[in-house]
């Protein structure tokens, strides 16, 4: 091999190692770009799935919140009538004892 051609074969080979450095950094591009873009559906995804959790979480507590006030409304409305049921009893037995104080005596 001649000085000339030697020196053709290392511009060549030069060349040809740019191409390949080139295309890998074309694919290497291609490849962050995908990857980001995957990177974001995933980010997407979880958003969206972590909004509907939150809102599932938030529908039940407000139902459970719901019931337990209801409970409590019944729980009391039941308790103010037997205190009121209480109240008239010995309202009557009060009313008794004076008639029969105020007539015996």
């Amino acid at each position: 091999m001649s000085g000339m051609e030697a020196v053709r074969k290392i511009v060549e080979t030069e060349a040809q190692a740019k191409r390949i450095i080139e295309d890998a950094k074309s694919r290497a591009q291609e490849v962050l770009e995908s990857a980001s873009a995957e990177a974001q559906r995933v980010r997407q995804t979880a958003l969206s799935r972590a909004e509907q959790e939150k809102a599932r979480i938030l529908k039940e507590a407000r139902e459970k919140a719901e019931a337990d006030a209801r409970s409590s409304d019944e729980e009391t409305n039941a308790l103010l009538a037997n205190y009121k049921k209480l109240f008239e009893n010995r309202k009557e037995v009060a009313v008794k004892k004076a008639v029969e104080l105020i007539l015996g005596g």
